[in-house]
């Protein structure tokens, strides 16, 4: 069998917070840029080490966390070699954010976001029809709080999260509510990305409000039109700030999510 070459790509040393993320992300980059293309073999684990200066420990987590990701696999006796990118998980708020960010392909991003109008538009229809008092409450006091953050997007979109959990609990349907789930990191990432667009946070609370009312009155397409409204100025929000080439990190940003 042909031994596939092995990449002499040199990377920086990373800083000591964290060090397994810097490492994920250099290489992450380099898959993304093409640099380090689908079958290559990466270096040793103890060369990798001394090229990022860290330790191998620190390697092994880095290469733990990139498997995860689809982007590697760990061959033993040969090393950690690069996956084809149909083995990617784009529901990764780093495999889709970075490759998005240095391939300007936003596919995945708008396949993303059609599955959550799908999803979330029929939820809000279905907790119109079930909602209970005591839920409600729980939805104005949290658009209550939103109205207060406007000025700070981490907690604004933590609100925001909270509110459309809310909104699936009322739905009583489990299944609907795990359809998302897979998809709750990129989506939080791309919270925090378009609540950077100048009116964005005040847009978005000013959805939430339309949706609790129809909610609230109990109309059902009224419920629909509401949310699959707040959802397109959703993307509104994130296609402009990318398209502004607003710079952010995905690690720090993903790192928030805890």
């Amino acid at each position: 069998m042909t031994q596939l070459p092995i990449s002499t790509h040199s990377y920086r040393p990373v800083s000591q917070q964290r060090l397994h993320e810097g490492v994920v992300q250099q290489i992450v980059t380099q898959i993304m840029r093409g640099a380090l293309v689908p079958g290559a073999f990466l270096p040793s684990e103890m060369v990798l080490a001394q090229q990022f200066g860290v330790s191998r420990t620190v390697i092994r987590e880095a290469t733990r966390v990139l498997a995860g990701k689809g982007l590697v696999v760990v061959k033993h006796g040969s090393g950690m070699q690069v996956q084809p990118s149909e083995q990617w998980n784009y529901l990764d708020p780093l495999v889709l954010f970075e490759h998005l960010r240095i391939n300007q392909d936003q596919t995945v991003l708008n396949e993303l976001l059609e599955m959550r109008c799908v999803v979330e538009v029929e939820v809000a229809a279905l907790a119109a029809q079930r909602r209970t008092q005591e839920e409600l409450q729980g939805l104005h006091s949290l658009v209550k709080q939103m109205r207060a953050a406007l000025a700070d997007p981490k907690t604004f979109t933590r609100l925001d999260i909270a509110f459309h959990e809310a909104i699936l609990i009322m739905a009583r349907n489990r299944l609907l509510a795990q359809t998302l789930r897979p998809a709750s990191q990129a989506l939080y990432v791309g919270r925090l990305i378009s609540s950077q667009r100048t009116g964005g946070p005040e847009a978005s609370e000013r959805g939430h409000e339309k949706i609790l009312a129809a909610i609230e009155r109990g109309e059902v397409e009224q419920a629909r039109t509401a949310m699959r409204h707040h959802i397109q100025q959703f993307e509104e929000d994130i296609h402009t700030i990318l398209a502004q080439n607003v710079s952010f990190n995905v690690v720090d940003l993903t790192h928030e999510i805890g």
